[in-house]
């Protein structure tokens, strides 16, 4: 360990604690699944149901797009027990948009476990919380310390960087997180972990940005290393990316007599598992798979392609479009308006958009 580090690790850490918690007391964002800090202070909990639904959100998705989500959600579930009752075609509809179908899957799976064995309640350890589907390591402590005020070390993007950068760690950031774990053991609130994890969260998504931090506003920045040795804009460090693989297949919009779209619900594994949107084919990495259109009739491929980018790989659709006399008796069949064009998932809704903008079947 260099002599800077050794000093950073000999500062008071109930300081570092101390500052940062004042700080969130005014700068707190309002977030509609959040207590406030006023109210915290004062005892007023959390519920557990309503930031286990916004941390399951909040993978992969924004603060600014979920807060619309959520509220839906919960005005329509506003608590576990009407979750578990509802079905999935409801929650994977209500979802819809939201990307990584698999989530809205393990919420109902989820709920039912927690109103079976738990009555309705769920555990306040992490052992518990992390054999529920759905909730891994980031979300069991989130939920540990947030919802029942416990210590528990809660470790997203934000928090990694701040932590990085704080203790100067020039480590991958994808090597570091033990190391992370080890620093913010030493800091974290033990009287307000709710508060301080989400502190440390605000902090990242406000002032310690991944470009142009705005150090000037930090309440740690008189401890911050990579602040004080002019480092922060290389902290955290990150291995280039790869390019991603390129997936092509094709997408197959049937429509009726009656002017509705023919949707199928996909098989529950895999990506947009259990969703109910038009058929495709299976997706082809760099080459496009021979097409066979799942109904009979008039099949006639556009000249133009939508494209969409998963976590993994790049997607390339064609769209074959028909008029469809016959299909099968468990497909869904849906007026084409925007309600229906509201309810499919990111990529379907590309290209049944295409369609009803520039083409008459």
């Amino acid at each position: 360990m260099n002599k800077v580090n050794q000093k950073m690790d000999k500062v008071n850490h109930s300081k570092l604690s101390i500052s940062l918690l004042k700080w969130y007391d005014k700068e707190a964002r309002k977030l509609p699944w959040r207590i406030p800090p006023e109210l915290t202070k004062k005892g007023i909990k959390n519920d557990p149901y309503k930031i286990w639904i916004s941390e399951i959100m909040l993978q992969q998705t924004g603060v600014k797009t979920v807060q619309t989500y959520y509220i839906n959600f919960i005005n329509k579930w506003p608590k576990i027990q009407n979750l578990n009752e509802a079905s999935e075609d409801s929650i994977l509809k209500e979802w819809s948009g939201l990307g990584y179908y698999r989530r809205a899957l393990n919420l109902k799976k989820c709920a039912e476990i927690i109103c079976e064995n738990y009555n309705g309640k769920f555990p306040d350890s992490e052992k518990e919380l992390l054999n529920l589907p759905g909730i891994g390591s980031y979300t069991a402590a989130a939920i540990i310390s947030i919802a029942f005020n416990k210590p528990a070390i809660v470790i997203d993007g934000n928090i990694q960087r701040i932590t990085s950068r704080l203790y100067e760690i020039k480590e991958d950031i994808k090597k570091s997180k033990s190391k992370i774990y080890g620093k913010l053991e030493n800091f974290c609130s033990k009287k307000r972990p709710g508060d301080f994890a989400q502190a440390l969260m605000d902090l990242g998504a406000t002032i310690c940005k991944p470009l142009n931090p705005k150090c000037n506003f930090c309440p740690l920045v008189k401890y911050c290393l990579a602040y004080k040795n002019n480092t922060y804009q290389s902290i955290p460090l990150k291995t280039k990316k790869l390019n991603k693989v390129i997936k092509k297949g094709y997408l197959y919009i049937g429509i009726t007599s009656e002017e509705k779209i023919i949707l199928i619900k996909r098989p529950k594994k895999g990506l947009l598992g259990g969703t109910i949107c038009p058929p495709s084919s299976d997706w082809k990495q760099n080459e496009f798979p021979t097409p066979k259109p799942p109904f009979k009739g008039d099949w006639k491929i556009l000249n133009e392609s939508i494209f969409h980018s998963f976590t993994h790989f790049n997607l390339e659709l064609k769209i074959m479009i028909s008029t469809v006399n016959e299909c099968p008796n468990d497909a869904y069949l849906e007026h084409l308006n925007s309600n229906t064009l509201n309810s499919l998932p990111t990529v379907m809704k590309k290209g049944v958009k295409l369609v009803i903008d520039n083409y008459i079947i």
